[in-house]
């Protein structure tokens, strides 16, 4: 077999930078203890080591407090403290003033399941004040979700507004800055998913009130790492979903009230961070900038070639059909070949690892009228993909193509 190729990124990062290796050996071999759980040498070092990766995500994503990016599992966790925290607040105060109001959320057709689930938990669940969600329609040909969409859809309890800002189905690029603009004139917190963009996509926290960000996807750390950045003061409006021990202020039988410590209960995945810290400097070493234009340029050759319906006989490309509005994830149907089988026939006969299915976004595949038919075909590109990578992978698109059309 030829050498293979990693289009999975989507899904979590492949190949990490050899500095990322390395960091998490030297601290499994060389340091190992657990942060904040003694005053000996190692033990304060690892504490080091974690505040530094906090330091460079902030830097990353120009967030102003380090101490208000808050380490999580992945991404599903950081989304879930960030909407659970905001249930559990609103819920408790709307028993506290007596009141029956529902509490209200605002998503969109485009969103992840870790977005998705935990509202139908939510409104799921009987007890309390109820929880309602309002699910906003994408443009079936781009994914685009209309800002004025937004605005008509924020009542008088809603409590936040979340989007996704690169699909992880489409790769659509969704107007954060306008949502972001929309919220602040509302007064209503704003949640952006930035699972296929953080480390990609140059990104300012300005733009919204929290961030959820996984540390194994395009931020080059390892998988069981993530953070929720926290604009600073949107803390009084989330509560904490799990309690446990800090290694600070130990005397006291209640969760500490400080940050990061009053949402980051329990010993840290220190050797996560510490491989997250080192992509995370890898991405600062070379530029955001530098990196999304690399990543530009593939989406323009791929989008240009697939632009020849004639070279790619009975393929469709999802999303939007131009460089604009989009990031380096390309999912598509074949009138004749289904989306597994596709994937299968990249595998064996070309080296292509892709990813088919509805991706965890049952919405986002409705719609583009996917979702009842085996999904899409998916190919995500990630920052070692050269160009050669691209010509193969072309290559083989139109073959396959060719082939089943001659049939």
């Amino acid at each position: 077999m030829t050498e293979r190729i990693y289009l999975d990124n989507a899904a979590t990062s492949f190949p990490k930078p050899a500095c990322v290796h390395e960091a998490m050996t030297f601290y499994a071999t060389t340091i190992g203890a657990s942060p904040g759980r003694g005053s000996y040498h190692e033990s304060v070092e690892g504490g080091r080591r974690i505040a530094r990766c906090r330091r460079r995500l902030a830097s990353l994503l120009n967030a102003p407090s380090p101490d208000h990016i808050i380490f999580t599992l992945n991404a599903s966790d950081a989304l879930n403290l960030a909407i659970k925290g905001i249930a559990h607040h609103e819920r408790a105060r709307r028993v506290r003033e007596g009141s029956n109001k529902p509490v209200h959320f605002i998503a969109t057709s485009m969103d992840h399941n870790s977005v998705l689930r935990p509202l139908n938990a939510l409104a799921a669940d009987p007890v309390g004040p109820p929880v309602e969600w309002t699910c906003l329609d994408a443009d079936p040909e781009t994914g685009l979700v209309d800002p004025a969409r937004l605005s008509g859809a924020i009542r008088p309890e809603t409590a936040l507004v979340i989007a996704v800002h690169a699909s992880n189905v489409s790769g659509t690029l969704q107007p954060i800055e306008d949502f972001g603009q929309v919220c602040r004139d509302r007064g209503v917190p704003f949640l952006v998913d930035a699972a296929q963009s953080a480390g990609r996509v140059p990104i300012d926290a300005g733009v919204a009130d929290l961030i959820a960000v996984p540390g194994h996807k395009y931020l080059l750390g390892p998988l069981g790492t993530g953070a929720l950045v926290m604009r600073p003061g949107v803390e009084e409006k989330i509560d904490t979903i799990r309690e446990g021990g800090t290694g600070t202020v130990s005397e006291q039988d209640t969760q500490p009230d400080s940050l990061p410590d009053r949402y980051e209960p329990g010993s840290h995945n220190t050797l996560g961070i510490v491989g997250l810290d080192a992509g995370v400097e890898w991405i600062l070493q070379r530029g955001v900038d530098r990196l999304w234009a690399d990543e530009q340029r593939h989406i323009e050759r791929i989008i240009d070639a697939l632009a020849d319906r004639d070279a790619f006989p009975g393929l469709r490309l999802i999303g939007p059909g131009t460089v604009d509005h989009r990031v380096g994830v390309f999912s598509f149907v074949h009138e004749a070949v289904e989306p597994h089988e596709f994937a299968a026939i990249l595998e064996s006969e070309f080296g292509i690892l892709s990813r088919a299915g509805v991706h965890c976004a049952p919405r986002a595949h409705g719609t583009f009228c996917t979702r009842d038919t085996g999904g899409a075909t998916r190919l995500s590109l990630g920052p070692f993909i050269t160009g050669e990578d691209i010509a193969r992978t072309l290559d083989a698109l139109r073959e396959i193509c060719t082939h089943a059309a001659a049939l």
